[in-house]
């Protein structure tokens, strides 16, 4: 028997689908129909528009920070392969999210929205420069980067193609979009094709 979906959940839902429908505006009585609750629920669980907003971003991101940072991507993969998986996933995830367009346009231009993803990016910046230290080490990448401003550029370079992307009149075709970002990954990095074949030479072996 399915599990009835509580309040909050139906709340968040409703603001995702008010914001898509509304060009990133939502009312909370709008919202709070839309979720078949009293609109006094809807301050009770979230406080404002603003914090319902912020969970509905919130929510967006829960997932494609699990791509950026967690375990989606199997650590046993080779480097190369495991970072273009990568790519692939948030351009999935970019694509096939409603949300998307929204959250790199008009809505990710508002103040609650920004700060929350300010605090996300640093996070993700951290990671990403662990990462790109670790694939120094291993002769993966160019020794003569430094990873702190290498995944600033090359993390506001993804967000840039992503944006262009989702607000084209025409989207550019997914396969393509991904392979042109790993290009420029690559080049970026100065990923080292003889280490990528030896690495998976290793991992097939073992």
């Amino acid at each position: 028997m399915p599990t009835a979906i509580g309040t909050t959940e139906r709340l968040i839902r409703a603001a995702e689908a008010e914001l898509i429908a509304n060009n990133g505006h939502l009312e909370m009585l709008a919202v709070a129909k839309r979720a078949g609750c009293a609109v006094g629920s809807a301050y009770h669980h979230f406080g404002s528009k603003a914090g319902l907003i912020a969970a509905a971003v919130d929510r967006f991101y829960g997932p494609l920070e699990e791509i950026v940072m967690g375990g989606a991507i199997p650590r046993d993969l080779p480097w190369a392969e495991r970072e273009r998986r990568r790519i692939e996933l948030i351009v999935d995830y970019y694509y096939g999210h409603k949300f998307a367009p929204l959250m790199v346009g008009r809505l990710g231009r508002e103040p609650e929205v920004v700060d929350m993803e300010n605090d996300r990016k640093q996070r993700q910046l951290t990671e990403g420069e662990r990462n790109l230290r670790d694939a120094q080490r291993r002769g993966m990448i160019s020794p003569d980067l430094d990873p702190k401003v290498a995944i600033g550029l090359l993390l506001g370079g993804i967000w840039q193609a992503l944006l262009r992307a989702l607000t084209a009149d025409s989207r550019p075709d997914k396969d393509q979009l991904v392979e042109q970002i790993w290009m420029f990954t690559k080049g970026a990095l100065g990923v080292r094709e003889d280490h990528t074949q030896k690495e998976e030479a290793s991992a097939n072996v073992a």
